[in-house]
């Protein structure tokens, strides 16, 4: 209960400063404005506001897990990959180009708008540590096993775009590699609890549809 209740809430939080972003967004654009470079970020301030609701609701009412992997390196891998994005705005060097914004403000959109299709499909199996609940096999996750962290890479590519510099570079490419890491762990946490998940990877790519 205390896991559900601190996870809900920092998501309610983040659906707070989300609902802030996206009022700033709204308030701040003229009729001149619904342009390439205009639009974007008020949906994708949209998007990110309802996937950070829904990622509250499923914390609040997700079952108990069937099992979990074992150790702490885990959870920091997991807990570093979902937070380390965070920093990658904080040593922006400014100054970005109007293309670097309208490439930017379009693959943050098309992120955060997949991010809400996936979560709905993910629904109350939804965790950050690896844990087992229940094998999701439809909507996205009929073509690729872990499609929540391809969305996220993309939305994440957004945010480099319009802050690019060696060490955010450095930064992105540490956090995929950290990600990469924990596919490799939940995966063997699924394939132990779940008989047919051999099956399922047979069909499935692991990340990139028709890739890997």
């Amino acid at each position: 209960m205390a896991v559900r209740v601190i996870g809900g809430s920092w998501y309610l939080l983040l659906a707070l400063a989300g609902a802030v972003k996206f009022l700033w967004h709204v308030a701040a654009m003229r009729d001149a404005d619904f342009s390439a470079s205009g639009w974007p970020p008020v949906l994708s301030s949209a998007c990110l506001l309802l996937f950070y609701l829904v990622l509250c609701w499923a914390m609040l009412h997700r079952p108990a897990p069937i099992a979990r992997t074992a150790g702490l390196l885990p959870s920091l891998i997991a807990f570093a990959g979902t937070y380390l994005p965070w920093t990658i705005a904080l040593f922006a060097p400014g100054g970005a180009s109007v293309g670097q914004d309208i490439v930017s403000s379009v693959l943050i959109l098309i992120g955060a708008v997949m991010m809400v299709v996936v979560i709905f499909y993910l629904g109350r199996c939804f965790s950050i540590v690896p844990q087992a609940r229940s094998l999701v096999r439809t909507g996205p996750y009929a073509f690729v096993r872990n499609p929540l962290y391809l969305v996220e890479e993309v939305a994440l590519l957004g945010i480099l775009v319009q802050s690019f510099s060696l060490l955010t570079l450095i930064l992105f490419l540490a956090q995929g590699a950290l990600q990469v890491w924990r596919i490799f762990l939940e995966e063997d946490l699924l394939r132990r609890v779940f008989p047919d998940y051999d099956e399922y990877a047979k069909s499935t790519s692991r990340l990139i549809p028709y890739v890997w």
